[in-house]
């Protein structure tokens, strides 16, 4: 097994229940790498539903992903590899250019933040920032383990245990500060809003 592979399986685990493959980087090489790796780790649901990473069906979120522009550059292709129960987003860009070491950024709706680093490519998104746990804001699933605890039940792919009021606005990690609801919905009906409320920030 390759070093990406064992760090990731020690960190994040293996999937439960796995899902195909849904990713295509549109890059030669960067596929064929990835497609070695995902041999190895798989794709689908982890940490017991908390991340769901690589698998099918997260194209249908690409509408967040307009919805908050207001925080994106603009000019890059972006995809859309994974998210975590609070609706966070993993986002690659320019995938087709880059491929293997395309950036990565996270669009974290618990901040209203878009989060880079020039360290945080699509490898060292499996190598090192998910098994180490360094994407700010993104691990921390004490929230959604006690809401999981209590109804024993897990969320859909496009389903969030979703902040009613985000931390940069004022809000706190209380579970009468979150709600369950459609991922798309919700990023629509919130971005006007936190495009408003950013704007008039000093």
């Amino acid at each position: 097994m390759s070093y990406l592979g064992e760090a990731f399986i020690r960190g994040v685990g293996r999937p439960g229940p796995p899902a195909p493959n849904g990713m295509d980087l549109h890059n030669p090489f960067g596929q064929q790498m990835w497609e070695r790796i995902h041999a190895e780790i798989g794709s689908g649901w982890f940490l017991d539903g908390f991340l769901y990473l690589f698998g099918e069906g997260l194209d249908a979120l690409d509408p967040c992903l307009e919805a908050w522009s207001f925080l994106l550059d603009p000019g890059h292709e972006r995809m859309i590899v994974g998210r975590n129960a609070y609706g966070a987003l993993l986002v690659v860009e320019d995938a087709a250019e880059q491929g293997w070491v395309a950036p990565v950024g996270l669009l974290n709706p618990l901040e209203v933040h878009y989060f880079r680093d020039p360290e945080l490519n699509f490898s060292s998104l499996i190598g090192t920032w998910l098994p180490e746990r360094r994407l700010p804001g993104f691990h921390d699933s004490s929230l959604y383990d006690a809401w999981n605890e209590v109804t024993k039940q897990r969320l859909d792919l496009g389903e969030g245990l979703v902040i009613k009021e985000p931390l940069s606005l004022g809000g706190t990690m209380e579970a009468g500060n979150f709600d369950i609801e459609e991922l798309v919905p919700y990023y629509r009906s919130t971005g006007p809003i936190y495009r408003s409320a950013l704007e008039k920030k000093p």
